[in-house]
């Protein structure tokens, strides 16, 4: 049994998560990005 199937609701709260996330703020999406990319390397987190 798959998260989505115990909890369908659950992908849209991470699409919306995301959006809040990425929005433009003090930091631009970019660089948001490549923070995220940085610590994924760093951390040995596969995609």
């Amino acid at each position: 049994m798959t998260l989505l199937e115990v909890n369908p609701e659950i992908n849209q709260k991470f699409v919306d998560f995301y959006r809040t996330v990425f929005a433009d703020g003090a930091l631009d999406r970019k660089t948001k990005q490549l923070i995220g990319l940085s610590v994924a390397l760093a951390t040995g987190c596969g995609p």
